[in-house]
C-alpha cells in the first residue's frame, strides 16, 4: 500500500478560510453528536432514521442562525 501526498499552497486569505471551515466542521459534528445521545437516551431508533433526523434538525438551525451563512 503507498499514499501520495499533496501539499497545498495557500495565500493568507486561502489558508483563514481554510481554518474557519474546519472549525464549522467541528461545531457541526460536536453540535450532531450531543444529538444523537440525546436521541438515542429517548428513543431507540435505528441508525439512518437518525442520521435523517439530524440532517432535518441541523438544516434548519443553521438556515436560522445568521452567523452560520
Amino acid at each position: 500500500m503507498f499514499a501520495i501526498k499533496r501539499e497545498l499552497k495557500l495565500n493568507n486569505r486561502e489558508a483563514t478560510l481554510m481554518a474557519k471551515h474546519a472549525g464549522l466542521r467541528l461545531v457541526v459534528f460536536y453540535m450532531g453528536l450531543s444529538l444523537r445521545t440525546q436521541m438515542y437516551d429517548r428513543v431507540k431508533l435505528s441508525d439512518s432514521k437518525v442520521i435523517n433526523e439530524l440532517k432535518k434538525v441541523l438544516t434548519n438551525h443553521v438556515k436560522k442562525q445568521g452567523g452560520f451563512a
